[in-house]
């Protein structure tokens, strides 16, 4: 089995990626000003593109401290709380991965923190 390299996350519980041999896994990555808003017992004052493109560099981060970067993503998984934030989920999408990016996917799901609107995770080739 190959050893595994963790790095630290968004909660002590999660790491924010896991390295497995060359393969690069990341907990779920929402954004990091939604976090400390919903963590102060405030409303999270972000737009949703302000949060998408937040959760999009706080995952390159994570996949950063097991030696990813945002070309050896080759799977993304995206939630969101609204299917109304499609379209702009598709425009901060295309500031990291102008076509042809990693395989993706995107589903609409209700998220354990209320007030959080995206939340990603991704696979890298490292």
């Amino acid at each position: 089995m190959p050893k595994l390299r963790r790095a630290p996350g968004q909660s002590p519980m999660l790491p924010g990626a896991v390295l497995a041999g060359n393969l690069a896994f990341t907990s779920g990555i929402v954004s990091p000003r939604v976090l400390r808003a919903l963590g102060a017992d405030s409303t999270p004052d972000v737009d949703f593109r302000a949060e998408a493109d937040d959760a999009l560099d706080a995952l390159l981060t994570a996949l950063a401290a097991v030696g990813a970067t945002a070309e050896n993503v080759v799977k993304l998984e995206a939630f969101l709380a609204d299917p109304a934030d499609f379209l702009a989920w598709n425009d901060a999408f295309l500031r990291i991965w102008p076509e042809p990016g990693p395989a993706r996917t995107t589903l609409v799901s209700a998220f354990a923190l209320p007030g959080v609107r995206i939340e990603l995770q991704a696979v890298a080739a490292v």
